[in-house]
């Protein structure tokens, strides 16, 4: 199988195409004008959108042809099948223009296309994406890093993640992108591979799933597509972690800075769905729920709509593409050993499975010994449990595939799993009770946070009272990493 294209997709805010024109890379190049009429096509049960593809129609003046784009930027199902294309509904039509430049670097050509992206539905809706794409062969991957670069650093350019097409697909709701977690993204690891190559797997494996949710956030119809970019993210920042022996720190540190940024509106964002589903919707829907908790509802509803708002923001902003394109940049720079990205080649080089083991040890060292004596634990000391169970989680789910003991490695995952959800309410408990002072100063005065905390308090006193057979069960399973004389 062929190794797929350099590829990078951008959009562009408001007058970028005008200005794409205008830049210094296209300074006295002609372009070819990019023309075509589109008509977006589905089942009539709509079988392309539900199976997360969408079907295109594309006549270029060349001639028609038919393809298929996942809605989620990577093929999460098969795509139904074309042979019936004549029986496809075309749902709406519109046209791509703009221009393709043919560009020459490093004596690789690279194609870059800025372009408008229009459809309209039969009932006059329409929707536009102005966008940007950089493509050349696989082995001008440098080449494409270092033009983006140099673009982004002039234009307003924002992470793409998923073809335009589907972009103007979602904005016409003529499909749903849905949250995409990690375990449904195809994840190997290369054969005998060194420590760096594959904290590289495991860093665009992250970023894969950091992409796939894009659209989902910002269309904001379901609020899992937060929780899983939170995810990726959080599972990058584990992996960085993992790995930081092996890393320059100095090359880190700006993505790191970048990663905190944008995980402060995530973050925000997630608390305020997580409170107003699973804390006030249950408690309000009680008997003898305080009539204040529809104030607090109210409330919380406009901060949940402005936090979604600043969150939009960001994930629009250059710096999520400049930020995008430093991790893959890095990424590829770690998998080549780059002294600008590696500062122990030696290290980087070692066997995956022999440096994932030495981690795997010391990371279950340390949550053994706090889960010990968990009983005795106060309210921070367990919450830095539940930090030390989710690392732990992270490492085991990043390096089961380096192991042969696949069924041992998912027993001893899902008792970690069991083990962090039962100290999650506390850490849910802790944010809960933030959020409440935050929004109604004067609490002491008011009936509704007393029902919250009994409530908060209840739901503590199931878990924790659950907690001493999840450990029990976590302890009394053998790591999956080496034999059973591991300890």
């Amino acid at each position: 199988m062929s190794e797929p294209p350099a590829l990078l997709r951008f959009g562009l805010a408001p007058g970028g195409l005008t200005l794409v024109r205008r830049h210094a890379l296209l300074a006295g190049k002609r372009g070819r004008a990019l023309k075509s009429s589109l008509a977006l096509l589905d089942t009539p049960d709509r079988g392309f959108a539900s199976a997360g593809w969408l079907c295109l129609a594309i006549d270029d003046g060349h001639g028609r042809r038919i393809v298929t784009l996942p809605v989620a930027g990577l093929a999460l199902k098969a795509a139904p099948s074309l042979d019936a294309i004549d029986d496809l509904a075309v749902l709406a039509e519109g046209t791509l223009n703009g221009q393709m430049h043919t560009l020459t670097r490093d004596g690789h050509a690279v194609m870059l296309q800025s372009y408008k992206v229009q459809l309209k539905t039969p009932d006059k809706q329409s929707a536009a994406y102005d966008a940007l794409t950089l493509q050349a062969a696989p082995e001008a991957a440098l080449t494409v890093d270092a033009m983006a670069a140099e673009l982004l650093r002039d234009l307003p350019l924002r992470w793409g993640g998923v073809a335009p097409m589907v972009q103007a697909a979602a904005t016409l709701g003529l499909i749903e992108p849905p949250p995409v977690r990690a375990a449904t993204i195809d994840f190997d690891l290369p054969d005998d591979a060194g420590a760096a190559a594959v904290f590289a797997a495991i860093g665009r494996h992250c970023l894969a799933q950091f992409d796939a949710n894009l659209l989902p956030v910002l269309r904001d119809r379901d609020l899992e597509g937060v929780h899983q970019m939170r995810v990726a993210l959080r599972r990058l920042r584990s992996a960085i972690g993992l790995f930081a022996p092996l890393l320059k720190d100095d090359a880190l540190q700006p993505l790191l800075e970048d990663l905190r940024w944008l995980g402060a509106p995530l973050g925000r964002k997630r608390d305020l769905d997580v409170f107003l589903t699973e804390t006030l919707n249950p408690l309000r829907r009680l008997p003898d729920a305080p009539k204040r908790l529809q104030h607090l509802a109210t409330i919380l509803e406009d901060r949940r709509a402005s936090a979604q708002v600043a969150l939009d923001s960001a994930l629009q902003a250059p710096r999520v593409a400049v930020l995008r394109l430093g991790l893959e940049t890095f990424l590829s720079a770690v998998e080549r050993g780059d002294a600008i990205a590696v500062k122990d080649a030696e290290a980087a080089a070692e066997p995956a499975a022999q440096f994932a083991a030495t981690v795997l040890r010391r990371r279950r060292k340390k949550l053994k010994a706090l889960g010990s004596r968990h009983a005795d634990l106060d309210i921070a000391a367990l919450h830095d449990l539940r930090i030390r169970a989710k690392k732990l989680r992270y490492a085991a789910e990043f390096f089961r595939l380096l192991f042969p003991h696949r069924k041992g490695s998912r027993r001893f995952i899902a008792a970690l799993a069991h083990l962090q959800d039962c100290l999650g309410m506390l850490n849910d408990a802790d944010v809960g009770a933030r959020l409440v002072q935050d929004l109604l100063p004067d609490a002491a005065k008011d009936p509704a946070p007393a029902a919250i905390a009994a409530w908060f308090a209840g739901r503590q006193q199931l878990q924790l009272a659950q907690l001493g057979e999840a450990w029990d069960s976590y302890a009394a399973i053998k790591p999956f990493w080496k034999g059973r004389r591991d300890s």
